[in-house]
């Protein structure tokens, strides 16, 4: 059929798919500039920022010693030259959140149809967990972009066979590698389906040629990384997961859930409507497990442009791109050194909410299908709404502004721990003396730690203390109680998600 006799022979009523899904992107453009800079940044992007902010070659040095690769820190540091305010930092983030709706809707119509796709797109467009990193100067929504792109470029080349293909999937599929390690999961998972299609399809040694040197395409662009990659896993290191959160449990499972759910700010939403949200995305969830109407099978080595799965490998397909990852995450953390960490769960948000798509279109009334969906959406835009009115980070902006304001000439800021200096001198611009260096945990270092803060007040009339309370740097306060020995505490203030402000004065006539 011609294009003109499409046109002719679709109903006058019938919406064109571009419109919808062009709403979808302006919503979820719209959603994710709401509230961008309503918050200050934190630590961790501070961290990106400094990172950034250093020449290529240091900063990948600097990130072979971290937990996370570099491409995620190489992007920000060319993209800041457009600026360093905070929309524009975490712009980044924002445009791979974007990004990632159209190729949500590619995976849905791929693996399912056009009808399921729009209304994935639009569930990620309005998914309170999915706006959360898009406003946040991290990895996070990158790493979800790239990887979820080389799974629809495996599914795509696996259909249409095109050299573009293999090597866009090559390429993507490497990039994904270099911004955050659990793209691993992804290419784990993209090689058991095509295992699953070598065992079931007999698929022809041409395939599986192109299959094998894509893969080894990926490693040997991911080579010089190789080793910066194993030696943490050799060494059996945790990161910071081995001191901060620990080994998960199944609260943290439940806790994911909630995330890809209702957001971040669970604790906003009413009794009822919390109620009604797990019911409404759980009931979703299960009936997109229920296969739809059977369509037959189809060779790509008989038509290329046909489905290479089933309605049920599709589901299949779809559950197995989220669970594997995170069960796999959840399972070795028991075992290992933690490396469960709700945030790197992102990624695989995706497949969650394609079920849920599918659920809603596996509803046969148009009528309860439209009241559904429309339930869903207005569940997940109260929680990005609550997102936006529950402060999550500390308010290192609002901090900057007060010591600048009151700070006398001559006066330090001392922060235990020290990395929270960098988020702080982010806003303060070198407006007041900063000490970061004390060694810590205080306990551990003892008498060097405390002859580290007398070496940083000497002199000094006043000393302004910024200490997390109860973290494992200084638990009991150490560098406080020496504080308090060698000065007066005139003022005294809580920080919130932090733990307190204190300013200390040396007695007139004291050393």
């Amino acid at each position: 059929m011609t294009t003109t006799a499409r046109r002719a022979a679709r109903p006058a009523w019938v919406v064109p798919v571009g419109v919808p899904l062009a709403l979808a992107l302006v919503a979820g453009l719209l959603l994710r500039l709401y509230g961008l800079t309503a918050e200050s940044l934190w630590l961790d992007e501070a961290t990106s920022l400094m990172l950034a902010r250093m020449d290529v070659p240091t900063l990948i040095e600097w990130t072979s010693l971290d937990i996370h690769p570099p491409l995620y820190y190489t992007l920000l540091h060319f993209w800041i030259a457009l600026g360093e305010g905070e929309a524009m930092v975490r712009g980044l983030s924002l445009l791979a959140s974007v990004l990632a709706l159209p190729v949500m809707y590619g995976l849905g119509r791929t693996l399912f149809d056009g009808r399921t796709g729009l209304v994935a797109t639009l569930l990620l467009a309005v998914a309170p967990f999915h706006i959360w990193y898009a406003q946040e100067a991290r990895m996070y929504a990158w790493v979800t972009l790239l990887l979820s792109a080389s799974v629809l470029l495996a599914l795509l080349a696996w259909q249409k066979r095109r050299v573009g293909l293999w090597v866009a999937y090559a390429l993507v599929t490497a990039a994904a590698l270099y911004t955050h390690y659990y793209a691993v999961f992804g290419i784990l998972l993209e090689n058991l389906f095509f295992l699953y299609f070598l065992i079931k399809r007999r698929t022809t040694p041409r395939l599986l040629v192109a299959w094998c040197v894509s893969q080894l395409a990926v490693l040997l662009l991911f080579a010089p990384w190789l080793p910066t990659f194993l030696l943490p896993i050799i060494e059996g290191g945790g990161g910071w997961l081995a001191v901060g959160p620990g080994r998960p449990t199944l609260s943290s499972l439940a806790n994911t859930a909630v995330l890809f759910t209702l957001g971040n700010s669970r604790e906003m939403f009413p009794a009822l409507l919390r109620r009604a949200g797990y019911l409404l995305f759980v009931g979703a969830f299960l009936a997109g497990l229920w296969p739809g109407k059977k369509r037959p099978e189809a060779s790509a080595e008989t038509s290329p442009q046909a489905p290479l799965y089933t309605e049920r490998e599709a589901l299949a397909f779809c559950l197995l791109y989220m669970a594997l990852p995170i069960g796999l995450a959840w399972l070795v953390s028991q075992v290992g050194k933690p490396m469960y960490s709700a945030r790197y769960m992102m990624p695989f948000l995706l497949p969650f909410l394609l079920l849920v798509a599918r659920g809603v279109c596996n509803i046969p009334q148009p009528i309860v299908r439209g009241v559904v969906l429309l339930l869903l959406v207005l569940v997940a835009l109260f929680g990005v709404w609550a997102q936006v009115r529950v402060a999550d980070k500390p308010d290192w902006r609002g901090l900057a502004e007060q010591l600048t304001a009151q700070a006398e000439q001559g006066d330090l800021v001392l922060f235990i721990p020290g990395w929270h200096a960098k988020p702080f001198e982010y806003y303060a611009q070198g407006a007041l003396a900063v000490c970061d260096d004390v060694p810590v945990p205080v306990d551990t270092y003892g008498d060097e730690a405390l002859q580290a803060v007398a070496e940083a007040i000497e002199g000094r009339a006043r000393v302004w203390l910024v200490w997390e309370e109860g973290h494992y740097t200084d638990p009991q306060g150490a560098v406080k109680e020496y504080l308090a020995g060698q000065m007066r505490p005139i003022y005294a203030a809580k920080m919130p998600l932090v733990g307190q402000v204190i300013l200390y004065e040396r007695e007139m006539g004291g050393n």
